[in-house]
């Protein structure tokens, strides 16, 4: 009976996908680990500490006389002798007493510091790498922009740091069909008005320009699949690394004939960013 192809799930750009046929996690073992949450981590790293020890409290229980002060033939005993060494404590209540206890423990030694760099390694990365670190509103509007139709999507930093040099997207996944009746999909990048700025400290409003025509329109008035997603990356003035965070809408998330509550308010010559109303829009004829 033929294996049933192995489904892996792709995050692409705010929405998932599923891969099939992709090679197991450990084929990639280092961005397995980087991936999984802290929980499966601490749960990952235990397991292989305590799988380590019992092996070796093993084989020192099976070697009486090896271990100094140890009950012999005691796995227990072996278990914290071997945890001892593993972790380069050493308390002198027991040590190695033979000449293949003295080896054995210098292999395990060996072995606990490229566990222990190994761990340590990969918990700074994880701590470094880049983090999700921007607001977007749930909703994207079309409304009006220098008086012309825009499709127009809000987003925030919510570090209380600036991000330096962001750079934004906005793509539209577009659906393509072929004179033989085949589709396909195709990620369309949409040009924005103001795609990069300097310094995102309080709110930006990413703009791209519609016209009678736009496909975006016939295809957000249209009854198939809808899908629009935009990005914003840049460098966090604190940390001094990339940050990035990224969105993606359906159809029911577009509102047409809306625009954006302001959400910059000036109190005596200070600004306020409100970020509970990142989200709230009112139709433009109540606006105006």
């Amino acid at each position: 009976m033929a294996r049933s192809p192995r489904r892996r799930i792709v995050k692409l750009g705010g929405f998932q996908a599923v891969q099939l046929g992709a090679p197991p996690p450990t084929a990639d073992l280092y961005y397995w680990i980087m991936e999984m949450s802290w929980a499966m981590f601490i749960a990952l790293v235990t397991a292989v500490f305590v799988g380590v020890n019992f092996l070796f409290g093993v084989i020192y229980a099976l070697l009486p006389g090896a271990i100094a002060n140890a009950e012999p033939g005691s796995l227990l005993d072996g278990f914290y002798f071997s945890v001892d060494t593993l972790a380069t404590v050493g308390y002198g209540t027991m040590s190695p007493a033979t000449r293949i206890g003295h080896a054995l423990a210098v292999i395990e030694i060996m072995i606990g510091l490229f566990f222990s760099a190994t761990i340590t390694g990969l918990i700074f990365a994880r701590f470094a790498r880049p983090r999700d670190s921007v607001m977007f509103s749930r909703i994207a509007v079309i409304g009006r922009y220098d008086g012309q139709p825009a499709l127009m999507i809000r987003v925030a930093s919510i570090r209380p740091r600036p991000m330096f040099d962001a750079s934004a997207q906005m793509s539209w996944l577009e659906r393509v069909d072929l004179p033989d009746g085949r589709t396909y999909r195709r990620l369309v990048e949409l040009p924005l008005v103001r795609a990069r700025n300097p310094s995102l400290g309080l709110a930006w409003t990413l703009v791209h320009m519609l016209d009678d025509h736009s496909p975006v329109l016939a295809a957000l008035a249209g009854d198939g699949p809808f899908t629009l997603t935009a990005s914003v990356n840049g460098l966090d003035t604190l940390l001094a690394n990339q940050t990035q965070g990224s969105v993606r809408y359906a159809r029911d998330d577009v509102r047409v004939d809306h625009e954006f509550v302001d959400v910059i308010l000036d109190i005596e010559g200070v600004l306020h960013v409100d970020l509970m109303k990142m989200h709230d829009s009112l139709p433009i004829a109540v606006q105006g």
